[in-house]
């Protein structure tokens, strides 16, 4: 089981589908949209709930923000043995939180797309919007199943969904999620700069 490539077969499935809805929401869908699943005229088009379709927008951003804080994690836990204590502080903070900030950005970003995908125009957005869905609940199903099952592939695999999703947020979200990128980059550059700055420390202690 340690060793079985299988694991990779659902995620390259739903990477396939992800990619075939970027490309589609790109080439194959009218800047114009379609009506929404419901039938009727979406109520933003009428300007009746102007207020609904903020709160369900900043959900979107709350869940990008979520989604790249447990991000955050991918290059924090290598920082397990750090010469800093508050590194290492952060790390076992880190390795609880990232999972259940995972599991909150999947249910906002379900909530907001289930609302737009029905009271919205179906446009580029829609479609993307999909994808990132898809790979996020994918990401929630391998990261379930990491400290479950002995395949030492998941582990692989959880960071190639992850990044897959960062890459459809920035097409998706635009503006919140390069920012949100761009917070993680700078979080990471703190880290490395905090460790650089605490090993000399160390090896000064060690040698006294």
């Amino acid at each position: 089981m340690k060793s079985n490539r299988t694991a990779y077969i659902p995620a390259i499935l739903v990477a396939l589908a992800s990619l075939g809805l970027l490309i589609y929401s790109l080439i194959g869908v009218a800047d114009h949209g379609r009506p929404p699943m419901n039938g009727g005229v979406p109520p933003m088009q009428r300007g009746e709930d102007h207020g609904a379709e903020e709160t369900f927008k900043l959900l979107g951003t709350l869940a990008v923000y979520g989604a790249a804080a447990s991000y955050a994690w991918l290059r924090l836990k290598r920082s397990r043995r750090s010469p800093s204590p508050f590194v290492r502080f952060l790390v076992r903070w880190f390795d609880k939180l990232h999972q259940w900030l995972g599991y909150a950005a999947l249910i906002l970003i379900a909530v907001h797309g289930f609302y737009f995908l029905t009271q919205a125009a179906i446009k580029r957005e829609t479609y993307t919007g999909i994808a990132g869905l898809a790979l996020l609940l994918s990401l929630g199903v391998y990261g379930f199943l990491i400290r479950r099952v002995r395949n030492k592939h998941l582990r692989k695999i959880h960071f190639l969904l992850a990044t897959a999703f960062a890459v459809i947020a920035i097409i998706h979200a635009g503006g919140t999620a390069i920012i949100a990128t761009l917070g993680v980059v700078a979080f990471w550059g703190v880290v490395w700069l905090i460790e650089r700055k605490a090993a000399p420390s160390e090896e000064t202690a060690a040698s006294n």
